[in-house]
């Protein structure tokens, strides 16, 4: 095994008509396409963005081609973000990155923000709609996680209906195709994690001065997560500023802001299960359907909730997932619906009863259960390499 993650042959190439940034990653190509009406910038930053979790688990140094510089800024953040990423995974290591450094500041004139047409992305598009002149829509990142996202007719169904909406407001739209996701999965990467780096690291490449990147949880929700407050900004760089936005509402609240502007609620596409449409029954789609429903709120987008059976649909097997349901919890009190309310508190009572005897396992027999399940269950979980959170020192 190499010594090193190699980074080279940083090159700008059109292919198929879509313009190419392309990088050797590892002994692997990387690509990140754009339409030719949309230029890329030839800069290394996104591809330090998707190593570096590779190079912190295998506890190796990221080389890069010397014939490319990087930002000086990120550079020096670099220590920063590995930082925060070993205090939530111990088994990450820390690595060095050899580059030449630049502190160049091109004027660029863009402002972007990821659109995927989720509730956060719609919520961070709706409260800064005066400043946002790019939605940037990236192929594969918001199907599930068992979804390798390669049907890529429906993805440019996606782009098609996306393009004419955010003409519809007033602004372009910038498809962006890479195998970014492909690769880091191929390495067990997990997206959670991974998705975060990738995104913020993206702002040189989109020649944009400032980058908003929808939070997915709160200030109050600050468990690990690939996309977070603490690490987004320290992607900026001396020509980009990322901005980690919206993470002083709930989603309970931004549902509400939505419902305000019908034209982008009536846009939301939630679904894990296609790239264009909504398919009303899985987790997330039965979620912002509850949300409208306890709202008094419509979107031609998706079916109205009108069997609260349905609900059975949502459901919570971790942080992140429980985070949905005391929102929904939340909506449900206000607007004095008992028999939504009374529902969901029963399944938030069933996730908070499924960590009793995780609970007891750690703290009162030494973990035995959970390496007796490891040992013959072998969940699919244990083969990721990169987590956000990692056991603890005295569990290893």
């Amino acid at each position: 095994m190499s010594d090193a993650l190699v980074i080279r042959d940083l090159s700008e190439s059109i292919v198929d008509g879509w313009n190419e940034v392309s990088a050797e990653v590892d002994g692997e190509r990387v690509f990140y396409r754009s339409p030719t009406r949309y230029s890329l910038a030839r800069r290394v930053e996104p591809f330090v963005g998707i190593a570096l979790l590779e190079a912190m688990a295998r506890n190796v140094d990221i080389r890069i081609d010397s014939t490319v510089s990087i930002s000086a800024r990120l550079h020096n953040a670099l220590p920063q973000l590995q930082a925060i990423f070993k205090c939530w995974n111990s088994r990450l290591h820390n690595v060095n990155v050899h580059a030449p450094m630049d502190s160049l500041e091109p004027a660029y004139e863009r402002v972007a923000s990821f659109y995927s047409a989720g509730v956060d992305s719609s919520h961070t598009l709706c409260r800064n709609i005066g400043d946002i002149t790019h939605l940037v829509m990236l192929s594969g990142f918001d199907e599930g996680n068992d979804d390798e996202g390669n049907d890529r007719s429906s993805w440019l169904q996606g782009i098609q209906r996306q393009d004419t909406f955010a003409r519809s407001i007033g602004k372009e739209l910038i498809p962006v195709e890479s195998n970014a996701r492909q690769w880091t999965r191929q390495r067990k990467i997990i997206w959670e994690f991974a998705h975060g780096l990738i995104l913020s690291s993206m702002g040189p490449l989109l020649r944009a001065k400032r980058l908003y990147v929808a939070a997915s949880h709160t200030y109050s929700e600050l468990f690990p997560w690939g996309s977070h407050p603490l690490t987004d900004p320290l992607w900026s760089t001396e020509s980009t500023e990322v901005i980690h936005d919206g993470a002083g509402f709930r989603r309970g609240e931004k549902m509400r802001d939505l419902c305000g502007n019908q034209v982008i609620v009536d846009n939301l596409k939630v679904c894990w299960r296609s790239s264009h449409e909504n398919c009303g029954i899985c987790p997330k789609c039965v979620r912002t359907m509850t949300a409208l429903y306890l709202l008094n709120g419509t979107s031609r987008a998706l079916p109205p909730l009108r069997d609260l059976s349905l609900l059975k649909h949502f459901r919570a097997t971790d942080e992140s997932g429980a985070t949905f349901l005391e929102d929904a919890m939340i909506l449900a009190k206000e607007s004095g619906n008992r028999t939504a309310l009374k529902t969901l508190r029963r399944k938030y009572r069933r996730y908070q009863m499924s960590k009793v005897i995780p609970m007891l396992d750690r703290y009162a027999l030494g973990g035995v259960l959970r390496r007796l399940y490891r040992r013959v269950m072998k969940p699919k979980w244990l083969t990721w390499r990169a987590i956000p959170r990692g056991p603890q020192p005295w569990e290893q």
